[in-house]
């Protein structure tokens, strides 16, 4: 029987390849992600402070503000070196080769599954509300993976491919997950902790903030009061 987190991470993968789709195959590719992305930072956002970091602190034998920090810039360094950021058509910026932009995110994915997997383990319900806030943000990430391909002259061939690709490596990091000694989840939670703040703050909070728009502000509050909502009906 397939362990449900591998199943969580499908679904997140399914989001970012429908995220990839929407440019290539609707009419939404014009469409404004800032309320997505602004919802996507108030999850992470609060994934990241309200579940994470307390399972965290309380699976941990050490000092888990060392892996959180090392989780923030170790993502900050990827992403100012070859990660593709979330971002709409007309402003997508190809600041990196094809290949190298998918390293980057085929690493994050990677991140993401290892995150799902570790949270399920340590507690089902955190599993579940991890996958939410992965799913939630792949959606704008895969919108701009397939953008931003398009305008590095990949053909649509190539692109799906390197979507698809790059998506279900999150299920690999779930898989590798479980390779993890259990004594590490503490660290690990932490370091991805560390990495979803990044996301959630770093990055998309000031691209929802683009422009000054007060829905985008409700839109971020509404992502980041969602998780408590999704921890109480849980009964966490």
């Amino acid at each position: 029987m397939v362990p449900t987190y591998i199943l969580y991470a499908f679904i997140a993968s399914i989001a970012s390849v429908i995220g990839g789709l929407l440019p290539i195959y609707s009419r939404l590719k014009h469409i404004r992600t800032n309320y997505l992305v602004g919802f996507a930072a108030g999850v992470l956002i609060s994934t990241a402070v309200f579940e994470m970091l307390p399972q965290a602190l309380m699976v941990s034998s050490i000092d888990i503000v060392n892996p959180l920090a090392l989780g923030f810039f170790s993502l900050y360094l990827l992403e100012k070196s070859v990660m593709i950021h979330a971002c709409k058509e007309t402003e997508c910026d190809v600041h990196t080769s094809g290949w190298v932009g998918m390293i980057g995110l085929g690493l994050e994915s990677v991140l993401d599954g290892i995150a799902i997997a570790v949270g399920y383990i340590t507690e089902p319900a955190l599993g579940l509300i991890i996958a939410f806030a992965v799913a939630v943000h792949e959606l704008p990430v895969g919108f701009s993976t397939t953008v931003i391909l398009k305008r590095s002259e990949f053909n649509r061939k190539s692109t799906l491919i390197m979507l698809f690709v790059t998506s279900f490596l999150t299920v690999a990091g779930a898989l590798i997950a479980g390779l993890f000694p259990q004594e590490y989840f503490g660290d690990i939670l932490a370091f991805t902790t560390g990495t979803f703040i990044y996301i959630g703050a770093s990055d998309l909070l000031p691209h929802a903030h683009e422009r000054v728009d007060w829905l985008v502000v409700v839109s971020v509050i509404l992502g980041a009061a969602i998780v408590p909502f999704i921890e109480a009906v849980l009964g966490i």
